[in-house]
C-alpha cells in the first residue's frame, strides 16, 4: 500500500512537491528546524530517550510498494545520539486544532491522530510547544526502543502497531496501542511522521556518526517515517523511509510527534 492513500478514491498517487508560497515561509522553517529546543521541563506526555548508540538502517533488502529495492536504508551503520524527549503520542486531531486552530484531517475523530499535516505545520506545532521535529535518527533510535531488529515487537506485532490488515481501513485514537519499551505509542503505523532531515537516498553512506542532522544542502523533500494504517504489515518497518510530499492536493496519512533536546545531552 501506497503511503499516499486517496482516501476519496480508494486509488495511491505521488506528486511532486509544489514549490512553498513564499521566501518567507522556507525562512521561518530554517529558523524553527536549526535551533535546538532545550527542555527544562518537558511536558508530562514525553518520554526521556536516553543518551546511547545504535545500528541504524538495515543490511538487509526489501522491496517498496513501487518494487524499488531499499537501497536508501544502507549500509546500515553507527550512530551515536545525545539523550532526547519525544512526545509519547502522534499530536491527535484535537490537540492540533487547539494549537492551530484548524484540523486538516480527512476523517474526522477527536482522538485519532491528525493526518494530511504539511511540513510547515508541523514544525510549527512543535514550536508553538516549545519544541522541534525530531531528526531522522532520533526517530529511529526511538523507534527500535533498545531493540536491534527490524520488527522490535516479534509476534506481538499487532499489539503494538496499526496497519492495513489490523485496522479495518479506518484510523485508531492516537493511544490505542501498547507502547514500546522507552514507553512511546505507535511509532510504527497510524499515520507517517515527519522528521526534521532532508530526504537523501544515499545519506547513509556519508552520514556523520554523532548526532546526524540530514543533508546541509537543501532537497525537495523531508523524510517521513514510519509507515500508516493503510500501508500493509510487511512495508511497515522500522528502517522504513520516504520523501514526504507537501502538496495540499493530495490526501496523504502524514502526521506529527514533537521531540525536545536536553542541555548538556545526558
Amino acid at each position: 500500500m501506497n503511503p499516499f492513500l486517496d482516501i476519496s478514491s480508494s486509488q495511491s498517487k505521488i506528486s511532486p512537491m509544489n514549490k512553498l508560497p513564499a521566501i518567507s515561509a522556507i525562512l521561518l522553517c530554517a529558523l524553527m528546524i536549526s535551533t535546538p529546543s532545550q527542555a527544562k521541563q518537558p511536558g508530562k506526555e514525553m518520554v526521556k530517550i536516553p543518551k546511547g548508540c545504535f545500528q541504524m538502517g538495515t543490511p538487509e533488502v526489501h522491496q517498496y510498494f513501487d518494487q524499488e529495492p531499499n537501497d536508501r536504508e544502507r549500509p546500515a551503520h553507527k550512530v551515536c545520539l545525545d539523550s532526547f524527549y519525544i512526545d509519547k503520542y502522534e499530536a491527535s486531531q484535537k490537540e492540533f486544532k487547539r494549537l492551530m486552530g484548524r484540523n486538516p484531517s480527512k476523517l474526522f475523530n477527536d482522538d485519532w491522530p491528525a493526518d494530511h499535516v504539511k511540513f510547515l505545520d508541523a514544525v510549527t506545532y512543535c514550536s508553538l510547544q516549545g519544541k522541534r521535529l525530531p531528526t531522522e535518527a532520533e526517530w529511529e533510535y526511538a523507534a527500535h526502543a533498545g531493540s536491534t531488529k527490524e520488527n522490535p515487537f516479534g509476534q506481538n506485532f499487532d499489539d503494538y502497531v496499526w496497519h492495513a490488515t489490523n485496522s479495518i481501513r479506518s484510523p485508531h485514537p492516537a493511544m490505542s496501542k501498547k507502547p514500546n519499551s522507552w514507553g512511546t505509542h505507535n511509532m510504527l503505523g497510524s499515520v507517517w511522521e515527519w522528521v526534521s532531515d532532508w530526504y537523501s537516498p544515499s545519506y547513509y553512506q556519508i552520514s556523520p556518526q554523532k548526532n546526524p542532522r540530514g543533508p546541509k544542502d537543501r532537497r525537495s523533500h523531508h523524510v517521513i517515517r514510519g509507515g500508516s494504517w493503510a500501508d500493509d504489515k510487511s512495508l511497515v518497518r522500522v528502517g522504513s523511509r520516504h520523501p514526504g510530499m507537501a502538496d495540499a492536493t493530495e490526501s496523504f496519512l502524514v502526521g506529527v510527534r514533537c521531540a525536545q533536546s536536553i542541555k548538556g545531552g545526558k
